[in-house]
């Protein structure tokens, strides 16, 4: 097992101004991760172990992706239970900005169901990230709750990929204050990450890389924990595929509420 624990981020990027979202929500992470490399093993060294492979972001400068998300949100409150579906489309343009990191526009659109209601269109809006080869964000611009949700991941997940190759059924864990939530501060979590291996995905041979995120904290007076689990697929240096369930739970004012989000999000193009 390896775990790899990034550095934090700096005092002086925590207090910048741009600040940031997805998971729970949902337009949280956007990132692509480069197809698979496997390690240049020879004689006595291949026969010892497994191939592995580097996960890691390519971005081709000026290259727009389409995203098509399918969100389903049920909040229990008390003896009340609502629910409402989205679905979104999600285009992320992506460029080079030198030293590794990328600049990412995530541009939102969608509508918005309450169970047994009529659907009504939400209001497009676009925000930009800053993000390392590695998945991690640093800064955002723009970035705000869309449509008041309880819950709203930056970019579906905040994939924070290992620094070094892996093999099928290695992991690694960050234990760090990242931005995770639509508030736009630095929160701290624990987040998990098995590489299941490969596996196709229509056509294409794709990483497989399982995860659990898990914080608390507290938020509009009252206490709030958060598990999310989910599946990603990497292939040709996209994220091809999500699917993920996420679990808050708030107590405080008298009455505890708790919010659950199921996220299906596929490459359309």
């Amino acid at each position: 097992m390896y775990t790899n624990i990034p550095r934090r981020l700096t005092a002086g990027a925590r207090r910048r101004s741009c600040l940031v979202i997805l998971a729970a929500g949902v337009c949280a992470l956007i990132v692509f991760a480069r197809g698979s490399v496997p390690a240049c093993l020879e004689g006595d060294a291949a026969a010892a172990g497994p191939s592995s492979y580097v996960l890691q972001y390519d971005v081709k400068k000026g290259e727009t992706l389409s995203y098509q998300v399918l969100i389903s949100e049920t909040i229990y409150s008390g003896a009340k239970r609502t629910t409402n579906l989205y679905r979104e489309e999600i285009q992320v343009e992506s460029a080079t900005t030198g030293e590794g990191r990328m600049r990412q526009t995530v541009t939102c659109s969608g509508t918005a169901t309450p169970e047994g209601g009529q659907g009504r269109r939400l209001e497009p809006f676009r925000y930009d990230l800053t993000v390392e080869k590695t998945g991690r964000i640093l800064e955002a611009e723009g970035l705000r709750p869309w449509d008041g949700r309880q819950v709203e991941t930056l970019w579906l997940a905040q994939i924070i990929l290992p620094d070094r190759p892996v093999t099928p059924g290695e992991t690694w864990t960050v234990n760090d204050e990242l931005y995770s939530t639509a508030s736009g501060s630095l929160v701290l979590e624990r987040r998990t990450y098995k590489f299941e291996g490969i596996e196709k995905v229509g056509s294409q041979d794709a990483f497989k890389v399982k995860y659990e995120v898990s914080r608390k904290g507290r938020t509009n007076s009252k206490d709030y924990t958060y598990i999310g689990t989910g599946t990603f697929y990497l292939a040709s240096g996209r994220l091809v595929k999500l699917d993920s369930s996420e679990i808050v739970t708030y107590a405080g004012n008298g009455q505890d509420t708790k919010v659950i989000t199921m996220i299906q999000v596929e490459l359309a193009r």
